[in-house]
């Protein structure tokens, strides 16, 4: 068995993003007695774990952790925004 591939940081990322799918998976469909909690803190736990999901990919596997420090600062306030933007925009937007 390949170890460096074992110890390679992406494979725990790798790991973490599965077990993060696997989390989404089970609370979005079968979430049990979370089920019957607010929908809205359910869509929102969703929403968190998925973006956290998106700067593991691009940390990891788009290599911008060896990026400069502006670059990783740039990308990390896209994701914090995007997630405040579409959160906000779910909690306080009008009903139609």
């Amino acid at each position: 068995m390949n170890t460096q591939l074992i110890k390679h940081p992406a494979t725990l990322v790798w790991a973490l993003l599965m077990i993060a799918t696997a989390l989404s998976w089970w609370l979005g469909a079968d979430g049990g007695e979370l089920k019957s909690a607010s929908i809205p803190m359910l869509t929102v736990t969703l929403m968190v774990i998925a973006f956290i999901k998106v700067r593991f990919v691009i940390h990891y596997f788009m290599e911008i952790r060896h990026a400069p420090l502006a670059l990783r600062l740039v990308c990390d306030a896209w994701v914090v925004g995007i997630c405040a933007a579409i959160l906000g925009l779910y909690w306080f937007a009008p009903a139609s």
